[in-house]
């Protein structure tokens, strides 16, 4: 009956639709693109773009030195050209000299506007390490010196030096925290809801939970074909929070395009193998790429052994990977709409090197546990609401091997506060790359950043992992890196530290009248090339 309202609902959408665009004029039309954040925007600040919303939002305002294009390879944006001299562990940035700030009453000239120059990324760097702002990227300036890491020779060449070699360095410098702001207009109103950048798109206005309006920078410095960026003249950004409802505004073509996994739009869009049913296809498509995300569970074996929990160990650890049958739950649960974590903790899309991790076999389970009778064992696993599906799910996988599954959910604040403070032997966890480098999944497991301070939320510690992870640092050879980084992997995957569950995939559902629509596996929202059909 549920399913029958719907379909009577969309053909009447449709039917509507069809001739609102037959009676419409295209007279006075603007290019406008329409999407939503239903978690929100907590600020246009890019010192604090640590969320998706946040940046997808900051990455239309500001600009940085370099770019990611949708392979992952390192692009100039403001920054034209740039070389590093090994010795003195020193970049040397040539920058364009016709990138202007977006109009602001505080720039006291007759424009409203000025060029950036180098100066004004040493004040844009040094804001993310005061501490009076208390920026989530913080952690960003470890690599670079303590005292000095940035200086200007004139107004096109600025320099930046590390505190050690780091082969990802430029990476991170790509990251939407090192977006380049005007001192003068931080320092004279709240620069959170009021920005000033260089980006394809300026700010207009933002009413809380209601709607972020961004408008074309008319003076943008980048062009294609000789014609110059963007296409769009405005971005509208709505914050509905009830799926049905975004669901219905993407129906009627309110919405432009939708990121995420949503279950009412994968059930009404997607087949059973997560593609576009056909009856869709002339009016949205389906857009799918890897997404440098991994879901998994994990251990913390310090409050297992506190707990005396079976989980200390170690067959009882491999015996749980060995019974997760992975494709199966994919299957059915996630629409085949993400990847089978058949590697480690590193998706295989980016770790360049043959890892296998466990798979689903009841064989080496009882090699493992030589067992007469089940195990009749209960173990907690900690968790989240968005995931309960999942977990009851390993329920029944578990249960095979005799091992009842006690699932604790609580809301993400407070299993943050949990996992993070080692109060839970075994929890779901994820892990977002913040640049595409191996070395930053790998980071979850050295014992200098064992939580709370740091990410190790397992509290995982291996001095000849240590060592290893500290020689990723020396080597810029590609092959040898990956060696390096392969035998991390197997460290990882002998103790049983995690069980690696499935590698995320981004998927959108995009209008047809949307054209250029890239999308790259850091999953970030790129709306200057983009171009809208009325």
């Amino acid at each position: 009956m549920k399913k029958n309202k719907l379909f009577i609902l969309i053909s009447i959408i449709t039917i509507n639709l069809f001739f609102s665009c037959v009676n419409s004029s295209h007279e006075n039309k603007k290019y406008i693109f329409r999407y939503n954040e239903s978690s929100g925007i907590t600020s246009l600040d890019p010192i604090f773009s640590n969320t998706k919303s946040n940046i997808w939002a900051v990455n239309h305002i500001f600009n940085g030195l370099v770019d990611l294009d949708e392979n992952l390879n390192i692009t100039p944006s403001i920054a034209k050209s740039w070389a590093f001299d090994e010795k003195l562990l020193e970049y040397k940035f040539i920058l364009r000299d016709d990138v202007y700030f977006h109009e602001s009453e505080f720039f006291k000239n007759n424009k409203k506007t000025r060029r950036v120059v180098a100066s004004d990324f040493i004040y844009s760097f040094n804001r993310i390490k005061d501490d009076k702002f208390s920026s989530p990227g913080r952690w960003v300036m470890d690599y670079f010196l303590d005292d000095y890491p940035f200086r200007e020779i004139n107004d096109t060449i600025l320099i930046i030096r590390l505190k050690e070699p780091f082969p990802s360095v430029i990476n991170i410098l790509a990251m939407k925290y090192f977006s380049v702001v005007p001192k003068e207009v931080v320092e004279n109103q709240n620069f959170s809801k009021n920005p000033v950048g260089t980006g394809p798109f300026k700010f207009k206005y933002w009413m809380d939970n209601v709607k972020l309006v961004l408008l074309k920078n008319k003076n943008y410095f980048e062009f294609e074909k000789n014609y110059r960026l963007p296409y769009l003249d405005a971005i509208n950004i709505s914050f509905i929070k009830n799926p049905e409802s975004l669901f219905i505004n993407f129906l009627q073509s309110k919405i432009d395009f939708v990121s995420g996994h949503y279950p009412i739009f994968q059930e009404e869009f997607l087949t059973t193998n997560g593609e576009m049913k056909s009856e869709y296809n002339k009016l949205f498509f389906l857009e799918k790429t890897p997404y440098l995300n991994t879901e998994f569970l994990a251990f913390n074996i310090d409050k297992c052994i506190q707990d005396q929990s079976i989980l200390a160990n170690l067959n009882i650890r491999k015996a749980l990977n060995y019974s997760v049958n992975k494709y199966e739950m994919i299957k059915y649960l996630r629409k085949n709409m993400v990847f089978p974590a058949n590697a480690g903790i590193v998706p295989d899309f980016l770790s360049n090197y043959n890892l296998k991790a466990f798979s689903y076999n009841l064989d080496s389970i009882n090699n493992l546990l030589k067992l007469d009778k089940p195990l009749h064992s209960t173990i907690d696993l900690f968790t989240t609401p968005e995931y309960l599906d999942i977990c009851e799910y390993l329920q029944s996988n578990f249960s095979e091997i005799g091992i009842d599954l006690n699932i604790k959910v609580n809301t993400p604040s407070v299993h943050r506060e949990l996992v993070s403070s080692g109060s839970a032997c075994f929890f779901r966890g994820s892990w977002i790359a913040d640049y595409p480098d191996p070395e930053n999944y790998l980071q979850l497991f050295i014992t200098k950043n064992k939580s709370p301070i740091g990410s190790n939320r397992t509290h995982f510690s291996n001095l000849y992992f240590d060592s290893l992870y500290n020689e990723t640092f020396l080597i810029k050879d590609h092959k040898v890196r990956n060696d390096i980084f392969y035998r991390m992997e197997k460290i990882l995957m002998d103790t049983a530290i995690l069980i690696p569950l499935y590698y995320d995939m981004a998927v959108r559902f995009i209008s047809k009248d949307i054209e250029d629509f890239s999308v790259n596996s850091m999953n970030i929202l790129s709306l200057k090339k983009v171009k809208k059909h009325l």
